[in-house]
């Protein structure tokens, strides 16, 4: 038996599904499991990978319908919301010397928890347990208890849980496994190659997943936590560096800036100087011209008073001249007035006799035109009054026929014509027209072989054609009467069976010898029946009736219709027509038309009946009348003339009165009398003012005399004098505000210029200007200043904005060059001739420091990649030493495959850089060439990045990529035949292919000379043919434990080399129905493996 420890002695499960409560025992050297599908032969491997590697990067190694997780190996509890159970190894660590490790599971989390079971209380140092583990052991009075229950329960033994991390340490620690499974690559690397074993998800073999699978992360990582330990302990020198750029760039950028300021700052001061001393002179000059100006005005002002108030006297004098003349018209209207029931009474007596004298007159030019005789006059009256009726009437009648549309026919109406003959006959044509209608609707009917009122429709389908003259004349004259009973109540006849009109009909028509017609027989009654006048059912089908019927139908229709029409219309004429009151003497003055239409009554007479006879008998007064119009005539005159007289004086007195008091009303002469003694007061005053006035400006009262009393619009005068004096004292005030605003620039300017030059102004006060600097637009002296001030200003401003500095308008040049540049300037007090020397020596120290940087950088990426380049040569021995490996006589798959694994060279990252550039590092050529371009680089990424692009690398490159040792090569595994010629090989030949490289994986990372299980899980062994002798005798020679799982055991039997469970397939069974494998051990078949396991003895 082989001394491989430590190695897997048992395999327990406690609540798992198609295992249930279950211990495996393990061969030192091979166990086989062999099952059909469903037995649960597959799950052995999951188990043992979930002890050994922990939930986190456990995945079931067989596909299935649906992802296997943790909780998903439970069996079922019926009746149980939730489930729990236990998977856990006897690990034998030598001979008799166990440690149990383990998984404890709950159906409500994905998450196993790990545990070890040990003799002693040291978990850094474990000691083994004397007598293995088994199921019995952990379930306590029937029932699956929890893990946290069992620490109280066990005492047999020390059992503990444990974080993941922590329990790989101690297996490691203790040599259960070879492996440091406490590094996350090395965890997901031995994952990966136990599922690979398993035949199930194991790596891919793309090359990038090959150099991760083979080559892990760690070293990678190790060289990048290298880089930024190196990168972190020069941090400040990257602020250091990044900071001397910026105030290179910073000095670079602001120095032209600093000058520009300096010469703006020049310009505007001349500029602004010159226009400063303009200004004062300009508005110096104007001041003493403007005091000169204004006291000219003063004296002309007085003068102006003078004679304004001249002007005022003369207008108070005259406008008491004007209530003196109010006051005379007052008192003529007060003797001149009379009563308004006076004017009324003359005025209406006059209107009225008036009136009287009109109509006699009237009457007298009636009797000129009637020979004087009043009887004619009379006569006359009456007939010019009749036809003027009649011409009324006349009118509305037209009126009415043009409203009514029945004008344009009406002059060839028979209405007009005859009216009593239309009115007779009109009766007559409206029957003669309803007995057309019938006759042509019962033709209609005749015609319509779909009407089912039509005889010949009937005839159709009762009588044979073709039909005799005689029987067609008597269809169509029954056709009127029809087949169905009339409504109306003088209708008399219809046929309401056709039938027995027609039977026997021959026997019934009587006297044929007639051409046009014939008498037909009715029970002893003869009616006549004259033919009709185209015969036209003579023929031998109906079919031939079709279109003849159709166009008597069509005619017959358009001649109805017009009937109908034609009777509607003289119907509606005669409604119409008659709804006019009086409609014959209407017609008879119609007949007159042209006679009444020219027709117009003499003017005067165009009056009523009783205004003629009033005219009569006003006439027949005349005398009486006339001797009246007389007497009354002479009174009106003489009204009239004083009534002139009156509305005269009114339209003065109302003249003065507007003129002097406006809209003021109720001024009578004590009022007036009043105003007159009020104004000579107020003359009396002004005339004393004047007087004082041409005294004190020694003034000639003379001149004023002859230049305004022979003025007829003295009124117009003092409104003259008045706009001159408000425009003299406008004057004054301009002239005033000037000098106001001469004094308030001329001490501006003062102060502008000290505020701006820090020193008072020189001004000679003689020196005159009279143009104004700020006049001239955009080409004065004042936009010329202020430009160059807006300039210095503007460049000043945006260097501060810049700055995220406010706008001081005081700031010095000493104080902006300090703020620009604080590491150059450190002072206020700034020499503006020593600033580029300045500025010069500053670039100097900054680059020289930059410099130093920049090697010390360098210096870091030379370490890392000679680390790197160290890695890559490491790896590309490692793969060779597998490749060598793979290819010993012992590996050797079916058919004469080998595996092989080669690399070559990245075409994206060709090792030749890594050469050249390490080269470059290593001979220092530092101050030309890449490495004086790379100093300059602040970031250190981006150094590493330009190098590579320099010397023939890609544009898009990641740092971490360069820093990367499996970057520069790619990795090929295939199937070889011995010619080299590559093969895609069986699913059984790539598997023993994938599980040599495992292999070779396994002794890549496993510690020379530690202890530690070694187990290969075989799934479907039986499918890899003689490849699993091979591996079989590999696994041997190595010291594997062999697990196969497959549906009959793969390779030779041997009689103490191996066990054999034989499992049942128990997919849907449950605790109860479950049903145990067989057990197979050294040629004895167990069908209870736990009796087996209990009656072995103790040195087995």
């Amino acid at each position: 038996m082989q001394n491989n420890y430590p190695r897997i002695y048992s395999l327990s499960t406690i609540g798992i599904k198609q295992h249930f409560n279950a211990d495996y025992l393990f061969h030192p050297y091979r166990t086989d499991f062999s099952g059909d599908s469903g037995s649960g032969k597959s799950m052995i491997a999951d188990m043992i990978q979930l002890i050994l590697v922990g939930s986190g990067e456990f995945k079931s190694a067989t596909d299935a319908n649906k992802d296997r997780d943790v909780k998903g190996m439970l069996s079922a509890s019926a009746g149980k919301s939730s489930a729990r159970g236990y998977v856990f190894l006897n690990v034998e660590l030598s001979p008799k010397k166990y440690i149990v490790i383990g998984t404890y599971i709950e159906s409500t989390s994905n998450a196993a928890e790990m545990f070890i079971i040990q003799n002693g209380y040291d978990w850094e140092e474990l000691t083994p347990l004397n007598m293995p583990i088994f199921t019995k052991d952990l379930i306590i009075n029937d029932k699956v208890d929890t893990l946290n229950n069992l620490f109280e329960k066990i005492d047999f033994a020390r059992i503990k849980s444990f974080k993941r991390r922590n329990y790989h340490q101690i297996l490691y620690n203790n040599e259960i496994l070879s492996l440091d499974l406490t590094k996350d690559e090395t965890l997901k690397t031995y994952a990966n190659i136990l599922r690979s074993f398993s035949r199930g998800k194991g790596f891919k073999t793309e090359s990038e997943n090959l150099k991760k699978f083979l080559f892990g992360d760690d070293e990678q990582n190790i060289i990048m936590e290298k880089y930024r330990e190196e990168v972190g302990n020069i941090s400040n020198d990257f602020h250091e560096h990044k900071r001397y750029h910026e105030e290179i760039d910073l000095i670079n950028k602001k120095q032209s800036s600093l000058k520009n300021v300096l010469d703006k700052s020049k310009i505007y001061k001349s500029t602004y100087s010159e226009f400063l001393f303009k200004q004062y002179n300009y508005w110096n000059t104007l001041k003493r011209k403007t005091v000169i100006e204004k006291q000219k005005a003063v004296e002309e002002l007085e003068n102006k008073k003078v004679e304004l108030k001249f002007v005022e006297n003369q207008i108070k004098k005259s406008k008491i001249k004007d209530l003196e003349e109010l006051l005379d018209k007052k008192k003529v209207m007060a003797n001149l007035a009379y009563k308004d029931s006076y004017k009324e009474e003359i005025e209406s007596k006059h209107f009225n006799i008036k009136q009287s004298k009109t109509s006699v007159e009237t009457v007298d030019n009636w009797l000129k035109l009637n020979n004087n005789q009043l009887d004619k006059v009379k006569e006359w009256y009456e007939f010019q009054t009749k036809e003027n009726e009649n011409k009324r009437n006349l009118l509305g009648f037209i009126n009415y026929l043009k409203n009514n549309n029945l004008l344009d026919d009406f002059d060839i109406s028979i209405w007009l014509n005859d009216f009593e003959k239309a009115s007779e006959n009109f009766p007559i044509e409206i029957e003669k027209l309803e007995k057309e209608i019938i006759e042509l609707e019962s033709l209609s009917k005749f015609s319509d072989l779909n009407n089912p009122e039509s005889l010949v429709r009937w005839a159709t389908e009762n009588l044979n054609f073709p039909i005799s003259h005689t029987i067609e004349s008597i269809l169509i004259y029954f056709q009127k009467y029809g087949k169905a009973k009339p409504s109306e109540q003088n209708a008399n006849r219809y046929v309401p069976f056709p039938e027995e009109l027609f039977e026997n009909i021959d026997s019934k028509v009587k006297d044929k010898n007639d051409n046009h017609g014939f008498w037909l027989d009715l029970d002893g009654v003869y009616e006549y029946i004259a033919y009709s006048p185209n015969q036209l059912l003579n023929v031998d089908s109906v079919e031939f009736l079709i279109k003849p019927l159709s166009e008597i139908k069509e005619g017959v229709g358009k001649k109805l219709n017009a009937l109908i029409k034609e009777k509607s219309n003289k119907e509606k004429y005669k409604e119409i027509l008659f709804k006019f009151n009086n409609l014959q003497e209407n017609i008879d003055l119609y007949k007159r038309k042209e006679e009444l239409i020219s027709f117009n009554i003499e003017e005067s007479l165009d009056i009523s009946e009783s205004k003629f006879e009033q005219f009569i008998r006003l006439y027949l007064d005349k005398d009486n009348i006339l001797n009246q119009f007389n007497l009354i005539q002479k009174e009106y005159v003489d009204f009239l003339s004083k009534k002139t007289v009156i509305e005269e004086c009114n339209k003065r007195i109302q003249k003065l009165e507007t003129d002097l008091f406006g809209n003021k009303e109720n001024i009578d002469i004590e009022f007036v009398e009043k105003q007159i003694a009020l104004e000579n007061k107020e003359l009396a005053i002004q005339e004393n003012d004047l007087q004082e006035l041409i005294n004190k400006f020694v003034f000639d009262e003379t001149l004023l005399q002859e230049k305004y009393l022979s003025n007829q619009s003295i009124l117009n005068c003092k409104y003259e004098l008045e706009k001159e004096c408000r425009e003299i004292s406008d004057n004054i005030q301009q002239q005033e505000n000037t000098i106001s605003i001469s004094n308030q620039e001329l001490t501006e300017t003062e102060q502008t210029f000290e505020q701006l030059f820090k020193h008072q102004p020189e001004y000679d006060e003689n020196v005159e200007e009279f143009s104004n600097p700020e006049n001239g637009g955009l080409n004065s002296l004042k936009n010329k200043a202020d430009s160059t001030k807006f300039n210095y200003e503007f460049a000043v401003k945006k260097i501060l904005e810049e700055m995220n500095l406010p706008y001081d308008e005081s700031i010095s040049i000493g104080k902006l060059a300090n703020l620009m540049l604080p590491t150059v300037f450190t002072s206020l007090a700034v020499n503006e001739d020593l600033i580029s020397s300045n500025i010069a020596d500053r670039l100097d120290k900054l680059t020289q420091d930059i410099q130093e940087i920049g090697s010390r950088k360098i210096e870091i990426l030379g370490s890392i990649f000679n680390e790197v380049y160290k890695v890559y040569t490491n790896y590309l021995t490692k793969v060779n030493e597998i490749d060598s490996y793979l290819k010993k006589k012992n590996k050797i798959i079916t058919g004469g495959n080998r595996a092989s694994l080669t690399s070559k060279k990245s075409i994206y990252y060709p090792d030749s850089w890594l050469g050249n550039f390490r080269k470059q590092l290593n001979t220092q050529i530092n101050n030309t060439g890449l490495f004086s371009e790379l100093r300059e680089e602040i970031d250190i990424n981006k150094m590493m990045i330009k190098a590579f692009q320099q010397l023939g690398g890609s544009t898009k490159v990641e740092p971490e990529d360069l820093m990367n040792p499996k970057s520069y090569f790619d990795l090929e595994f295939d199937l070889k035949l011995d010619n080299d010629e590559i093969n895609s090989g069986s699913n059984g030949q790539t598997y023993a292919a994938n599980a040599l490289l495992c292999l070779a994986r396994l002794s890549l990372i496993e510690e020379k000379g530690r202890k530690g299980l070694k187990i290969m899980p075989i799934d479907e062994a039986e499918g890899l043919g003689s490849n699993y002798d091979m591996l079989h005798e590999l696994a041997k020679k190595e010291q594997y434990q062999i697990l196969t799982m497959a549906i009959e055991t793969a390779g030779e039997i041997t009689d103490d080399g191996q066990y054999i469970y034989i499992m049942n397939e128990n997919n849907m069974a449950s605790i109860d129905t479950y049903v145990p494998p067989l057990g197979i051990f050294a040629n004895e078949v167990f069908e209870d493996i736990d009796e087996y396991i209990n009656t072995r003895p103790d040195d087995e």
